[in-house]
């Protein structure tokens, strides 16, 4: 492969991760501008079978700022789990879908994985960019 192909292939994957990653980070952002953030206890796992395996998703109980009770399991995963049965935990809900929620964390709002996998594509993408300019 010569190297302006690959120089090119560099920048198409990187571009793609800068886009998902953009996508990803505004959605993020837009989800912690309306949520509403409480505390619930976690009251269970669920397992979900991958490919490297199983991970589980926490299960949690809380009640809204206008004192409905939900239940809802988190879109964050890991194998061990981001919070074990019993756990209190802050969480993060949107008022309009109570059953949509985010631990309150780090990791658990999706944020910064998000910046992750936008800065891997921002910096392929400028070494693309200057490796071809260099040439």
């Amino acid at each position: 492969m010569s190297q302006t192909t690959i120089t090119i292939l560099v920048g198409c994957i990187g571009l793609l991760f800068a886009l998902v990653g953009g996508k990803l980070t505004i959605g993020a952002l837009n989800f912690r501008k309306r949520a509403r953030r409480t505390h619930g206890q976690v009251v269970g796992l669920r397992p979900r079978r991958s490919g490297q395996g199983v991970t589980y998703h926490p299960i949690v109980r809380f009640v809204t700022a206008s004192g409905i009770p939900v239940e809802a399991e988190t879109p964050s995963s890991g194998n061990p789990p981001p919070a074990r049965p019993g756990q209190q935990v802050a969480v993060l809900y949107d008022p309009d879908a109570p059953t949509r929620i985010r631990l309150d964390t780090a990791t658990g709002d999706g944020f910064l994985f998000s910046l992750i996998f936008l800065g891997i594509g921002i910096v392929l993408l400028v070494f693309a960019v200057v490796t071809a300019l260099t040439r």
